[in-house]
């Protein structure tokens, strides 16, 4: 059993999970569903907790999770080089690094995940009530079917109570939805020709 501290898209859950074999990120990575032993929830609008010795939550349900547990394999670890980014996840806002290979964009990483992306150095804030509260975790796995944006962290972030409609992934930013709809077209399917008024090269 390994502790379990994660973002929920209306509470904070705490509680324990057993992992089997691997890292947590593989067994997010595996299951459409967490059981959770011993969980605590804190709501995110007043603050209230409610225990129960037993919950079942559905992936979609998480926005993100502290990693822990072990490790993957040091023999295995390669050379990374990193970019500082900053995503909109549910109701959080996220600032960390993620990692590529040195030959390739970090920002593309968030595409070739199957759902979880990892960012370290990872700051989250978001409110609870009245309160803006601040985390600071080692390594966060961010759910990246939630993420609203995910851009390097030079540009603006737009604030979601400051900017009504969804921001736009332009400039450097990428659309984490972009891979969805890919994985969804069948396979030989060509991607949607540009309308007429948009002229080609």
């Amino acid at each position: 059993m390994v502790e379990l501290d994660a973002y929920a898209v209306d509470c904070r859950v705490y509680g324990q999970i057993e992992l089997g074999d691997g890292r947590l990120s593989d067994e997010l990575d595996r299951t459409a569903e967490l059981l959770i032993t011993d969980a605590r929830l804190e709501d995110l609008v007043d603050g209230h907790v409610v225990e129960m010795p037993e919950l079942a939550i559905e992936r979609e349900e998480v926005c993100a999770v502290v990693a822990s547990g072990p490790r993957g394999d040091l023999a295995r670890r390669l050379h990374t080089r990193t970019t500082r980014v900053k995503v909109e996840v549910g109701p959080y806002r996220v600032e960390g690094a993620v990692h590529g290979t040195p030959a390739s964009d970090p920002l593309g990483v968030v595409l070739r995940r199957v759902a979880w992306v990892p960012l370290t150095e990872a700051t989250i804030m978001y409110r609870r009530g009245a309160d803006d509260v601040t985390d600071e975790v080692e390594t966060l796995l961010v759910n990246r079917h939630l993420m609203r944006s995910f851009r390097a962290s030079k540009q603006p972030l737009d604030l979601p109570w400051e900017t009504p409609r969804a921001p736009k992934a332009a400039g450097g930013a990428i659309d984490p939805t972009v891979a969805s709809r890919d994985e969804a077209r069948p396979k030989g399917e060509l991607a949607d020709p540009p309308s007429p008024s948009q002229p080609t090269e």
